[in-house]
């Protein structure tokens, strides 16, 4: 069976999980500091803008808490996203604004619509790795939330997504784009809100109390992030070379289309076909894992009861997108293999 997606992991990882074993402490220390200053080098060149947390949902909470969101805030969302999102902005007990997307992203049209005195942050998701255009969003005057938790490695304009707005969000899950099992990470140029984040997500031992949690990473998973943070232009290489492949031969039902503003990490690699379910349950019989990215009933909007009418964009786009296996581990055989099945299904479809 080809899976949809695994971790890329190999003997670095297993070194350097013995090391932080061998040195006695696994806790958060001095892995976690390293791993931090490497990520805030990889994204921004300079050491200081990154915090490390227990998962990406905790990075987006932290994040909202950072920017002084209360209960009654509101704070706009695309509804085509994990829930994840949804579940951070409750946490954080602010009011969620749902908008319809394009290109994937949040609709920028339809988000100024909804802006007003109340709108206290925008959590724009870079969906799928497929860079959305922040540049729009930066003349709103609304502090601007990256949900790069699928997007470590996208550029847009030659920048790295996650450098745009006030604050950026990764996610390292098993699935991501590189991974240290569970946890997260959250960026900013504003090096103020990193120093709320790390007071926030540690309660012990402090002087004067307010409400915080243990959101912390651990030396353990830190250790392991510094690995494949050393790996993550080698990923990036392979994905782009497996889309490469998949596009010489579908490029047609290939879904965002290219754009010459936007790099990529192709954390995912979308067809926008008419049916499919069906394509799903011909690759499994062919032995090959495939997913429905979002599916209709995860939209947020379906979520929270609200009229499917107001986010067409979202309802067709779950209804017509499926993704491809793409990840570091694949093999030339297994790319081959799985190209050979989609032009098989495309021929046989032109039959029925």
């Amino acid at each position: 069976m080809i899976f949809h997606n695994k971790p890329t992991l190999g003997k670095e990882e297993i070194v350097a999980a013995a090391r932080v074993i061998k040195s006695g402490w696994i806790a958060q220390g001095n892995e976690v500091k390293k791993f931090e200053d490497e990520f805030s080098g990889f994204l921004f060149k300079k050491p200081g803008h990154a915090a490390a947390v227990s998962s990406g949902t905790a990075a987006l909470y932290l994040a909202l808490v950072s920017l002084g969101i209360k209960r009654g805030d509101e704070v706009i969302s695309p509804t085509y996203v994990c829930s994840a999102v949804l579940n951070a902005i409750f946490m954080a007990r602010a009011r969620p604004v749902l908008i319809d997307i394009e290109n994937l992203n949040l609709s920028y049209s339809e988000t100024a619509k909804k802006v007003n005195k109340r709108t206290k942050a925008i959590i724009i998701t870079h969906t799928f790795g497929y860079p959305a255009d922040m540049n729009k969003f930066l003349n709103l005057g609304i502090p601007l939330i990256e949900d790069c938790a699928q997007a470590l490695g996208s550029k847009f304009h030659n920048k790295y997504a996650g450098t745009f707005g006030d604050i950026a969000i990764f996610s390292f899950y098993a699935s991501k784009m590189m991974t240290t099992g569970y946890g997260g990470m959250v960026f900013s140029k504003n090096k103020n809100l990193i120093a709320k984040i790390k007071d926030y997500r540690e309660f012990d031992c402090r002087k004067g109390y307010k409400p915080r949690f243990n959101f912390q990473m651990s030396d353990l998973q830190a250790a392991i992030g510094r690995a494949q943070l050393k790996k993550l232009p080698g990923f990036l290489r392979k994905r782009n070379q497996i889309a490469a492949e998949y596009s010489k031969s579908i490029n047609d039902v290939r879904f965002p289309k290219k754009s010459n503003s936007a790099k990529p990490n192709f954390y995912r690699f979308l067809l926008k076909i008419t049916n499919p379910r069906r394509l799903q349950n011909y690759f499994l019989k062919n032995k090959i894992k495939t997913i429905v990215p979002i599916a209709r009933h995860e939209l947020l909007h379906n979520y929270l009861g609200l009229p499917p009418k107001n986010y067409p964009v979202s309802e067709e786009i779950a209804k017509t997108t499926l993704s491809l296996p793409i990840y570091p581990g694949l093999s030339k055989k297994q790319i081959g293999y799985i190209k050979a099945v989609l032009h098989k299904y495309f021929k046989y479809e032109k039959k029925i």
